[in-house]
């Protein structure tokens, strides 16, 4: 079996049986509040404290509100965000320094794929890959663009995660139907509503190449970061 990469959440790696197989590309869809920033967050983290320097690129925060965000969590380490093992690009603000428009597909990829190359980062997240796309207005345009990046980021070796943003209480996995077919994995986090109270919930959809867990998982953002239950025990709390 290939190596398996930490997500820096326990009972998400052992719900993958060890983790991430190295090389994959993972989407993570979910809408607004699910908690798809903060489990991508850990990953890197996590990648950074075992030596793979990671990425992320964001179409959707600011850099500084990022990191003011990430404060209150015990997994964010500044050093190594000062050190350089971590890196957060601002897609919109690079794009704009260089003079290319967010409709230009090479252009693009051009700066996700320079970025990733200058920092030799082997951990990527974009967020989001919705609103990378959506620029593009037209559907062929974002098929190609979608296969074209996953292709450089496997060139480059990295290991991948593409956040899709959908809407709330729809069974889907993204907006253009693409993503979910280029990715190596799915994992879909969701709300229900449980006596009155929003619950997050996660489940792993697909991860090629490993016998994994389905089940439904509670999803909590504590201090730590993201913790998952089973959602039997959960029911019992």
């Amino acid at each position: 079996m290939d190596k398996q990469l930490s997500t820096g959440i326990k009972n998400l790696d052992s719900i993958l049986n060890g983790g991430i197989p190295e090389g994959h590309c993972v989407l993570v869809a979910g809408s607004c509040g699910t908690g798809k920033t903060i489990l991508s967050q850990q990953f890197l983290f996590e990648g950074a404290k075992l030596g793979e320097n990671g990425v992320y690129f964001s179409l959707t925060e600011p850099r500084e509100k990022m990191i003011k965000n990430m404060r209150d969590f015990s997994f964010f380490d500044e050093n190594l965000i000062e050190s350089g093992k971590i890196k957060i690009v601002d897609v919109t603000q690079d794009a704009r320094l260089k003079g290319v428009g967010l409709s230009n597909v090479q252009g693009l990829i051009n700066i996700i794929t320079d970025v990733i190359e200058s920092s030799g980062a082997k951990r990527i997240v974009i967020d989001s890959i919705t609103a990378l796309c959506e620029n593009l207005e037209h559907e062929d345009k974002i098929r190609d663009f979608i296969f074209e990046l996953n292709f450089q980021l496997m060139y480059l070796g990295c290991t991948n995660i593409l956040i899709s943003e959908i809407p709330p209480q729809e069974f889907k996995y993204s907006i253009y139907g693409v993503e979910e077919f280029i990715a190596d994995g799915v994992i879909l986090l969701t709300e229900f509503e449980r006596k009155g109270d929003l619950i997050r919930a996660l489940q792993v959809i697909k991860m090629r190449g490993l016998s994994h867990s389905r089940n439904k998982h509670v999803l909590k953002i504590l201090e730590d970061g993201v913790t998952l239950v089973p959602l039997f025990k959960a029911d019992m709390e």
